[in-house]
């Protein structure tokens, strides 16, 4: 049974979205999750680099606080307001999602309970926490040189870290995905994946006929340099 990688791309990114992760707290399961995967780990690492390098050492030794203990410090800051993040437009989707009902929802939440779907999903969870790894990242360093925070980058995308890209799991669990859908003679799978296609289509739809756009993702991180702060990271001149 041969699915285009679109199709299993559309329905990764939706399962993210799915009833499964529809309340607050499973959304930050997801992000606790994530940042405890080994890419997780990584980015935390890189974290912790930046802010040895960008944190005022007079106000490190004023605070007495050791450069070690930066890393899960930030860690935990990241966490928070990446969370933070996710669940202000998770509520957004969950707004929309209620206005605009995808018929075969119902169907679809049903299927992921089927062995072969969940099986699919299990191989699916690196890119899953990979992708929000990536949005909460990328939207944190936008804030932060959006307004003047003397931190520097830590997205791989935005700092070009070959070692890091080298270190997403999206590509590879692509692939894994492509060959587990391609091997499989499972109709639950092939029909979660059309289903699952039909509904990115329908919350496209939906998606358009908001009469004000959102607000933008790194604006949930506005108030982020106090606690930056508290680390002796500075802002402005």
């Amino acid at each position: 049974m041969l699915f285009s990688r679109r199709t299993i791309v559309v329905a990764l990114l939706l399962s993210a979205a799915s009833p499964t992760w529809a309340q607050s707290q499973d959304r930050a399961t997801l992000v606790r999750e994530a940042f405890a995967s080994p890419y997780g780990k990584a980015l935390t690492a890189e974290l912790g680099k930046a802010l040895r390098a960008s944190a005022d050492p007079a106000c490190l030794t004023e605070k007495g606080l050791a450069a070690e203990q930066l890393e899960p410090r930030g860690r935990d800051i990241i966490l928070s307001w990446g969370t933070r993040m996710l669940e202000s437009t998770g509520a957004l989707i969950d707004q929309q999602n209620a206005a605009n009902p995808f018929p075969g929802a119902a169907e679809r939440e049903r299927l992921e309970r089927n062995a072969d779907v969940k099986r699919f999903l299990a191989i699916e969870q690196p890119m899953r926490q990979a992708k929000v790894l990536d949005l909460v990242f990328e939207h944190f360093d936008r804030y932060v040189l959006i307004s003047g925070i003397k931190l520097g980058a830590v997205s791989p995308v935005a700092t070009g870290n070959k070692e890091l890209l080298d270190r997403n799991p999206i590509e590879a669990t692509e692939d894994a995905l492509e060959q587990f859908a391609a091997k499989s003679r499972s109709s639950a799978l092939k029909r979660f994946l059309q289903l699952s296609e039909q509904a990115a289509l329908a919350r496209r739809a939906a998606t358009s006929k908001v009469s004000s756009p959102p607000p933008l993702p790194h604006t949930y991180f506005r108030g982020v340099e106090n606690d930056l702060a508290a680390l002796c990271i500075r802002t402005g001149k």
